[in-house]
């Protein structure tokens, strides 16, 4: 198994749905960065459950306590990790799976895997619960690179069949609507939608825009570490995600090579392409241009249907009704997720750089020469133990 994830900046997750707590440690960031513990709390509650009447209804208020890694407001240079309790858990509810795996869900996935040992209350580990954790440490992320004047702007950009072609132009103004789709018209429909499919007792995807702005070019690990891979590894570590494409995407696969190639020119100051077709990567590294990428959330799971199964001791076909409280469209609480995983990766990539212009404009205060440092006494990439 794998709880851990990053280069020179490595996150680890637990804890479980129904457990007593979830959690996350970021390690890696060098000592001084100021934490703001106001802006963890507000991405946390753009995440949390209840947060409307079209998400569930699950309580949650998903306050963080960051238990080590701080002097005050500031980091010490230790790993830092943050703590959520869960106030509302109810593994009562879960007990009758235990024999009857749920459709759609990873309970037949973690019974072939982990046996009578699983944790099946809300999918244990494997829940959308674990977001929450990632959100606190991603957070962390989104407010670093902020300073340093990039933006990881998200977006709903469709809803079933509901789709917009507006975009968000900082990193929370979707926030403003119940749906986090920018366009306000797009909004009201697909609140409609929703609640229409709550009523009848179903669920529907969705689907989240990325477009990361401020990025110097020269940004990415070729071979196995480019730009796209590092990113995608994190994205489909989210529990809902099943596709992602960078720029036009599979459009690009019925383009001939003069429509979908990006031209070059040059500004005055930067090298700029008068297209971004290829989502501002070409050979796994950023060309200055915003990362652009699209990422698909799959309808929910439980659904307030019967659903047809098999019980899991005689073999026999079985059916099965899921309880408990849940999202008509998970994409609309995935959106801050995406963003953090998404800011994740992006500060990863630019501490692994190498370059100390790119470490100085995320750290400008000095702790280029503590990043250095640790990579001369072996702390980076491959010493970990677990490389």
């Amino acid at each position: 198994m794998s709880f851990s994830i990053g280069s020179r900046l490595r996150l680890t997750v637990f804890g479980a749905s129904h457990g007593q707590l979830v959690g996350s440690t970021l390690e890696g960031l060098p000592a001084g960065i100021r934490i703001a513990s106001d802006e963890v709390s507000e991405w946390m509650d753009r995440r949390r459950p209840s947060v409307s009447d079209i998400t569930t209804q699950r309580k949650e208020d998903d306050s963080v306590s960051i238990v080590s890694g701080l002097v005050g407001d500031r980091t010490d240079g230790s790993p830092i990790t943050f703590i959520i309790y869960n106030r509302d858990a109810m593994p009562s509810h879960y007990d009758e799976l235990k024999e009857r795996p749920r459709p759609g869900h990873a309970d037949l996935t973690m019974f072939l895997k982990y046996g009578e040992y699983r944790n099946y209350s809300g999918g244990g580990f494997l829940s959308g619960r674990m977001t929450a954790p990632l959100v606190a440490a991603g957070s962390v992320c989104l407010s670093i690179l902020g300073e340093a004047g990039v933006d990881v702007n998200g977006w709903v950009q469709s809803i079933g069949d509901i789709q917009s072609l507006k975009e968000a132009d900082s990193p929370v103004s979707a926030y403003s609507t119940k749906t986090r789709i920018p366009d306000t018209g797009k909004d009201a429909e697909a609140v409609e939608l929703i609640k229409k499919i709550m009523s009848e007792g179903d669920s529907i995807g969705g689907s989240i825009r990325i477009s990361i702005r401020g990025l110097p070019g020269g940004i990415g690990e070729p071979f196995f570490d480019s730009v796209e891979s590092v990113i995608s590894h994190a994205i489909f570590s989210i529990p809902a995600v099943k596709a992602i494409e960078f720029g036009a995407g599979f459009r690009l696969g019925s383009m001939k090579g003069s429509e979908a190639l990006d031209t070059i020119f040059y500004d005055g100051q930067n090298f700029r392409t008068r297209s971004n077709n290829n989502g501002g990567i070409l050979g796994g590294i950023t060309n200055g241009m915003p990362v652009d990428f699209r990422v698909a959330i799959k309808p929910t799971s439980s659904i307030r249907k019967e659903l047809d199964t098999v019980n899991l001791v005689s073999k026999e076909k079985d059916t099965i009704r899921v309880r408990g409280r849940h999202d008509p469209c998970i994409a609309i609480r995935a959106l801050p997720v995406v963003q953090c995983m998404s800011a994740f990766s992006i500060l990863d990539l630019m501490m692994s750089s190498g370059k100390s212009q790119i470490i100085q404009q995320i750290f400008p205060s000095g702790q280029e020469r503590q990043i250095k440092h640790d990579e001369r006494q072996g702390n980076g990439k491959g010493n970990n133990g677990n490389d």
